[in-house]
């Protein structure tokens, strides 16, 4: 496993070295292109595209996909030509546990999973799920993200990228950047006074136009430099995977003084929406009509957003519940999103590091379940994980352990605890942090 992290490190960094002198056709599935051409059409062609879209992925899970062959009382012929209100509705609601549960039987019945790529993500609620995607479908997400975010000029290739992600973590003892192709990675571990010197350098060495980031980490940066620090434009932060306090937005724009980006979306790609930040504030969510169906199911007083991929037909996910609520209307408007927060742990040093940069191995969710990170103590952390079957082995708590120990050792002392359950906050979903600090 050790051997095969380390070939996929090397592959992966002569790929982000050499991609940006390469042509597009080379880099991405045609599909990619095809996509792109059909975001560029008209309203009206978008939404009939979309239920063409639709109408093909409910008739192909009834003919390939075993959970949805046992569970829904249709054929794929009567898919095919009965109203398509009507046949969507003849699918249930579905849950991570569901998928997790039974996580092969949603994968295409005639498909190779050893051939396949293969991600899991805990992502704000602490649950795992693993999707198996192609070379293909990670093409047209990207297909998504370069139609909206190129109206900046944005290209994942070609632009100079500063980016603050779980991707770019480093461990304690290392620098704070480091330079992958077109992207410098700064980890968003390091953000705090004692690094600001090499960050800044770094910045003012590589010149990137374009910042991608969790909101919670582009808002510490602000927090740490000023707008006079920075000498260079940049054409526009791109957010995901958080949501955005106004002060943070407010913090971000003070200090990189242009166009703010934020996205909505899901490692299961069954919803996509983005919205804007300006001079104006922040404007609504839109969701993406030809990535994803997206509506609303009714749970007690709240509207639950429930999502359908158009386009993943390997392991389609129909009418997925995502726990997060917000009223989607016409147009694909939403005001506001609810069910996701922003959380932090503080490490030895006093740093606030943001939970979402915590990276659970993709092997752990064969035997854990659910998990969460619980502070008591500057530079102390608990991870409280539900088993998946029974009890953990020796060797799968020395795995977990492990696996923290080398990620976040330079951090936290860290111990495990096993849990019958972790229960739901007033949300309706798991809290990933659980801290007693202020």
């Amino acid at each position: 496993m050790a051997a095969q992290a380390w070939l996929a490190a090397r592959v992966g960094a002569g790929y982000y070295a050499w991609r940006r002198f390469l042509p597009a056709r080379v880099l991405y599935h045609p599909d990619f292109f095809r996509v792109q051409a059909l975001l560029a059409q008209d309203d009206i062609r978008v939404a009939q595209e979309a239920r063409r879209r639709l109408r093909r992925v409910l008739v192909h899970a009834l003919a390939y996909v075993p959970w949805y062959r046992r569970n829904v009382r249709l054929g794929a012929h009567e898919a095919a030509h009965e109203p398509l209100e009507q046949v969507l509705a003849c699918f249930p609601y579905l849950s991570k546990d569901e998928v997790m549960a039974q996580q092969r039987d949603f994968l295409d019945c005639r498909a190779d999973p050893d051939k396949l790529l293969y991600a899991t993500s805990g992502g704000s609620s602490g649950q795992g799920i693993g999707m198996w995607r192609s070379k293909r479908l990670a093409d047209i997400e990207k297909a998504f993200f370069t139609h909206e975010w190129g109206r900046f000029g944005f290209s994942f290739d070609k632009a100079r990228i500063l980016r603050i992600g779980a991707d770019a973590r480093r461990l304690a003892h290392e620098a704070p950047t480091r330079v992958a192709g077109n992207r410098l990675m700064l980890s968003p571990y390091h953000l705090d006074a004692a690094h600001r010197g090499a960050i800044v350098d770094a910045i003012a060495r590589f010149r990137p136009a374009y910042v991608h980031a969790y909101p919670s980490s582009a808002a510490a940066l602000a927090e740490l430099l000023q707008p006079g620090d920075l000498a260079l434009q940049v054409r526009a932060v791109l957010l995901a995977s958080e949501p955005a306090t106004p002060a943070q937005l407010a913090a971000i724009r003070r200090l990189f003084r242009c166009p703010v980006s934020l996205n909505y979306g899901l490692s299961e790609r069954t919803n996509l929406a983005f919205a804007g930040y300006d001079d104006e504030g922040l404007g609504g969510y839109r969701f993406q009509p030809l990535y994803g169906w997206s509506e609303n199911r009714i749970d007690e007083d709240r509207c639950e957003i429930v999502g359908t991929s158009l386009w993943n037909d390997l392991m389609p996910l129909i009418r997925y519940r995502t726990g997060d609520y917000g009223r989607i209307g016409a147009g694909g408007r939403c005001a506001a999103i609810d069910g996701r927060g922003q959380d932090f742990l503080v490490d030895r040093s006093g740093r606030r590091i943001p939970g979402l940069a915590i990276v659970i191995d993709e092997v752990t969710w064969d035997f854990v379940r659910l998990y969460q990170v619980r502070q008591r103590r500057p530079g102390a952390i608990t991870l409280a994980v539900v088993p998946r079957h029974g009890v953990l082995s020796a060797d799968q708590r020395a795995f977990v352990l492990d696996a923290q120990r080398r990620r976040w050792g330079g951090f936290f002392d860290i111990a495990l605890q096993e849990e019958c359950d972790i229960p739901l906050a007033p949300n309706g979903k798991r809290k990933l942090v659980v801290s007693a600090l202020a």
